[in-house]
């Protein structure tokens, strides 16, 4: 996104000059996360750089056992190299996978936060009178849906 300077007479405001809104106005429609709620692992900097040095060592420790039990450091190294690509790989695509399998991908988030906004904005702009047949309604499945399943 490109970033530029409008001269005021008081000092230097920045701009977006990609869709000409102000930074101010304009917010994050990709976040993932509220405030409030707790960061999952992964997400942060701390733990990028974690996994990165925990991968690191990973790869030292298994290259330098291999070397203790008498492997030659080329042929070590090339194992070691292998395992962790291969490993990383699978690894990745399996989240993948399970994130397709369980719709915990961020479309489906940004369609589920989009539908029930919605039906909060439906649901305000009901009247008491209109709220209450809701209501009435909903029990009423409820009641109905229980029937069903213990005549089953």
């Amino acid at each position: 996104m490109a970033m530029g300077f409008s001269l005021s007479p008081s000092s230097l405001h920045p701009t977006e000059l990609s869709h000409g809104l102000s930074s101010e106005k304009k917010t994050r429609s990709n976040n993932l996360f509220t405030q409030n709620s707790p960061v999952p692992f992964g997400y942060s900097r701390k733990d990028v750089l974690l996994i990165g040095v925990g991968v690191t060592v990973l790869g030292i420790g298994l290259k330098s056992g291999l070397e203790f039990v008498g492997v030659d450091p080329l042929q070590a190294g090339n194992v070691v190299q292998l395992v962790l690509v291969l490993g990383l790989t699978i690894g990745w695509i399996s989240t993948y996978i399970f994130r397709v399998s369980n719709k915990e991908m961020t479309y489906a988030q940004q369609l589920r936060d989009y539908e029930s906004k919605v039906m909060e904005k439906r649901l305000e702009g009901l009247t008491e009178a209109e709220l209450q047949v809701l209501l009435e309604q909903v029990e009423e499945e409820k009641s109905s849906l229980v029937k069903g399943k213990k005549v089953n």
